[in-house]
This record gives structure tokens, C-alpha cells and sequence, in this order.
């Protein structure tokens, strides 16, 4: 009686993991020396709170090879997540085998993985803004609203150029209206949300600190934005948690890429 118990709560455990859902293909396509994937989840909605990433994927010819450059980052996408992995150029290919688990976060605030940080003003520059419930946990996570003077303490003679033909730079702080830091891992990532946008803002610059692992992103969110905007811009965090993903497992067989 008691296998039987067990047996139907594993059952009900699993049907309840991959309810969400199934993994779409949405195309596979050869380049030159690359292919595509690019994968969705089915019914999925396309709002600020439900995100895709690839957890897991695996691509293997029809010779049985296992392909292992994948040269996409990564990220928590609102559509579909794509992977591209470099192929011999010379060699062809019938057709790939490709499986995988598919991440699927929905943030909540009732699950302790949404957090409306509230606007510029309210908050405090240059430590950790990220609840100490999380980072006691995982001391790598780190979200920082940072001003010029950190900035340039952590970079102090950084020049660049946009193309080959200019000269070298300095930064110009002043053109941006916000810097943030972060850093995430492997095992827990999360999302940014300026003035509730994801993809926010327009000649954008990421740096690197090498020391630390963190990352600096500068970012122009308007033309001609001013102090008091600047001070009103809201912060979102979405920071995912095992209650907040579902798995969502994936095996698409004999698949024949198309020519791009």
C-alpha cells in the first residue's frame, strides 16, 4: 500500500513539474559554419513575468558527435532562447539530435523571487541592494546602483572607441542616466527591470571588473532626461528560486536542419 502512495505522489509530483508546458522547435537553421536553435515554450505568455532559459541542451549528428561550441550566451528570455554552435564547414550533416530541459521562471513576490526595489531617490548607492535572505545564501549575487565617483574608482583610466578609424576616449558619464552593477553565477541568476523595461535603454556600455567578476552597465534611457527623472526611475529584481522554476524537459530526433 505504501509503494502504491509513493508511486502516486511521484506521479502527481511529475505531472504537476511539466504542466506549464511544452518545448517548441521553433527552426534549426545551417549557416556556413554554424547552426541554430532556437526553442519556445507552448502557451506560454509573453509578459514581464514569465522567462525561458536553457537549462541543458544537447546537439549530436547523425555520426553520433556531440557538438560542444555553443556560442550563445545564456540569458532568461520573455520569447524564445536560441543556441548556436560551430559546425565544420567542409563536413556534411543529415540530420541532429537535440534534448535538453528548458528553464521556465515565474517570478512572484509570494515566492521570495520578486522584488520592487522602488525608485532611484529611495535607495541607497554603492552596496548590495540585494536582500540579505538571498545573499547569506549565495554571497555571490550582487545588484549595486552605482554613482560616477565608484565608477571611475573602479576603472581609472579607461578609454574606448567605437570603430578603428577614431581615437581613444574617456567615458563620458554625464551622457548616461544610470549605472548599475551586478554580478551573477551559474547557479542562481536574475533579471533587471528599468522603468519595468528588460531590454532597457539604447547605446548601452557593459564593463567588467576582472578583480571582483562584477559587471558595470551604463545606460542612456532617454534623450535629454532630466536630474528629477533621473531620480524617479524604478528598479525591479526578479532572482530565481527553485519554487519559482519549472523543468521542462525536451527530445527532438532526426531533425534536418534548413539552409539559411
Amino acid at each position: 500500500m505504501k509503494k502504491i502512495i509513493t508511486f502516486l505522489l511521484l506521479s502527481l509530483m511529475t505531472s504537476s513539474l511539466y504542466s506549464q508546458g511544452k518545448v517548441i522547435l521553433s527552426q534549426t537553421l545551417k549557416m556556413y559554419n554554424g547552426i541554430e536553435v532556437s526553442l519556445e515554450v507552448e502557451n506560454k505568455p509573453n509578459d514581464n513575468f514569465h522567462f525561458i532559459k536553457i537549462d541543458t541542451l544537447t546537439l549530436t549528428d547523425d555520426k553520433g558527435q556531440i557538438l560542444t561550441k555553443n556560442l550563445i550566451k545564456n540569458i532568461f528570455r520573455r520569447a524564445n532562447v536560441l543556441a548556436r554552435y560551430e559546425i565544420d564547414e567542409k563536413k556534411k550533416y543529415k540530420y541532429f539530435h537535440i534534448k535538453g530541459v528548458i528553464k521556465y521562471f515565474k517570478p512572484s513576490e509570494n515566492k521570495n523571487s520578486y522584488f520592487n526595489l522602488g525608485k532611484i531617490k529611495n535607495l541607497e548607492k554603492n552596496i548590495n541592494l540585494i536582500d540579505k535572505s538571498i545573499t547569506i545564501k549565495n554571497p555571490n549575487l550582487f545588484f549595486s546602483i552605482v554613482d560616477s565617483a565608484t565608477f571611475e574608482k573602479v576603472f581609472p583610466n579607461f578609454k574606448y572607441r567605437t570603430n578603428d578609424r577614431d581615437e581613444y576616449k574617456k567615458i563620458d558619464l554625464g551622457s548616461y542616466d544610470l549605472i548599475y552593477a551586478y554580478r551573477s553565477d551559474k547557479k542562481q541568476d536574475f533579471i533587471t527591470a528599468v522603468n519595468e523595461e528588460f531590454e532597457h535603454g539604447f547605446n548601452n556600455l557593459t564593463l567588467n571588473d576582472h578583480k571582483t567578476g562584477i559587471n558595470y552597465k551604463l545606460i542612456k534611457l532617454k534623450k535629454g532626461m532630466t536630474a528629477s527623472e533621473k531620480e524617479e526611475i524604478k528598479i525591479e529584481l526578479m532572482i530565481e528560486n527553485k519554487n519559482s522554476i519549472t523543468l521542462i524537459p525536451f527530445d527532438f530526433k532526426n531533425i534536418e536542419p534548413k539552409a539559411l
